[in-house]
């Protein structure tokens, strides 16, 4: 397999899901094999574990002041569309479009653009287990002969134990929009965070699994495809796609990024 680009510029803008700001970036196309690069403010992020910031309910990364919150969703889409060298300028606000809460806008306009180059894919293949966990979760990298990524979680009052599975089919998992419960909005916002966050990108369930948004979930297990989302978007900051199989079971953005330092150390 080779590594791609994107043929031309393309820019994505709107509310940042955490900021509340209007943010825009704009991808450029680059055949540097530097891989994927934020540009901000004339400096240079990679989109890599070393350069993480902050885990907690988002991915971010940055490097002094220069600093671009929410990549998990856009680096999702990269990783499942195969595209390893890129460009994002910042060009408004400091955090990735929130768009939809979903990858689906950057799935659509990126799936067409897609240019490949003439240097190999970097793989990391896993040749043997490897196992991170907290108090609550546990990640499981095991060998197998392809990239397979799978998630198990609940949604109270909803779904108990529901397991998903992406085995390369993107158009699966780009739909899958955050979420969170009402009874958490509030301390969210008083932690600085959520404060674009509206029904127009994520979804807010209530008690017994009642969904607040106007047309109800795009599939009942839409919330454990967007947390299977979030840890492709995650294991895409090691720079390489990944020959082996990762099961989450209730995993967060803490424990993907656990599992990626102990992952890159291979």
């Amino acid at each position: 397999m080779y590594q791609a680009t994107i043929k031309e510029v393309i820019d994505f803008e709107g509310i940042g899901l955490h900021t509340g700001e209007y943010c825009k970036i704009r991808l450029h196309p680059d055949d540097s094999y530097k891989g994927i690069r934020f540009l901000i403010k004339g400096d240079y992020v990679p989109a890599n574990y070393r350069y993480v910031v902050n885990t907690k309910y988002s991915t971010d990364l940055g490097k002094g002041d220069r600093v671009i919150k929410t990549v998990e969703h856009l680096m999702a889409v990269l990783y499942m569309l195969g595209i390893d060298n890129l460009v994002i300028e910042v060009l408004k606000g400091w955090e990735v479009p929130a768009m939809d809460g979903s990858g689906y806008f950057f799935y659509k306009n990126l799936k067409k653009l897609i240019q490949k180059l003439d240097r190999e894919k970097e793989i990391l293949e896993i040749k043997s287990p490897i196992s991170v966990k907290n108090c609550t979760a546990r990640i499981e990298a095991l060998p197998f002969d392809q990239f397979l990524a799978e998630y198990v979680g609940s949604v109270e009052g909803l779904l108990k134990d529901c397991r998903v599975r992406f085995k390369g089919n993107a158009k699966g998992l780009v739909f899958a929009r955050t979420f969170c419960f009402d009874h958490q909005v509030e301390a969210l916002r008083k932690a600085g965070l959520a404060k674009g966050g509206s029904l127009e990108n994520a979804v807010v369930f209530g008690k017994d699994g009642k969904v607040y948004n106007f047309g109800g979930l795009r599939s009942k297990d839409e919330p454990i495809r967007h947390k299977l989302l979030d840890l492709i978007g995650d294991l895409y900051l090691l720079g390489k796609q990944i020959k082996g199989r990762i099961i989450s079971y209730y995993g967060g953005h803490s424990l993907n990024y656990d599992l990626v330092k102990s992952l890159a150390d291979l």
